[in-house]
């Protein structure tokens, strides 16, 4: 499968009131499929998920990722719906529990983006609040042409 898209992440995560945050653009693919779009990418060690790969459901108030590799997971986003799954890693196995507090979506045949509020919570310990913001730009096959300035980062 051929990428064809520019996808741009960026999330923060909230601990102990001190905050951390990520951005990363990458390329990727990007379809519909009925009324769902589908976000693929490969995971890279700024988000601490080399050698992985990322899919993303997407349609207007759900969400949902499925990452497969050396880290697997399934997290399944819905305003004021808590999501209970598990989380694989190469050091063993945890819950995994997702509120989602808003979720914002506005894409179509070429892109668009989304944005999420929510908190995380391993094995019952503390909630861990997160936002993340995705940006997804449809591109031909002249990759040279596509901008990455602040419209799209």
């Amino acid at each position: 499968m051929e990428n064809n898209a520019l996808i741009v992440l960026t999330g923060k995560q909230v601990v102990d009131g001190e905050e951390n945050s990520y951005e990363l653009t990458t390329m990727g693919n990007y379809t519909k499929k009925g009324d769902k779009y589908y976000i693929s990418y490969e995971g890279s060690e700024i988000t601490g998920y080399e050698n992985s790969r990322t899919t993303l459901k997407v349609k207007e108030d759900y969400i949902s990722m499925i990452r497969f590799g050396k880290a697997s997971a399934q997290m399944i986003f819905e305003k004021g719906s808590k999501y209970s799954g598990f989380y694989n890693t190469p050091f063993g196995g945890m819950s995994v529990d997702v509120t989602t507090k808003d979720i914002q979506v506005d894409i179509d045949e070429n892109g668009g983006e989304f944005r999420l509020d929510y908190y995380v919570q391993f094995n019952h310990d503390t909630p861990v609040r997160n936002g993340m913001h995705v940006k997804i730009r449809k591109v031909g096959d002249e990759i040279d042409s596509v901008r990455t300035d602040k419209e799209y980062a």
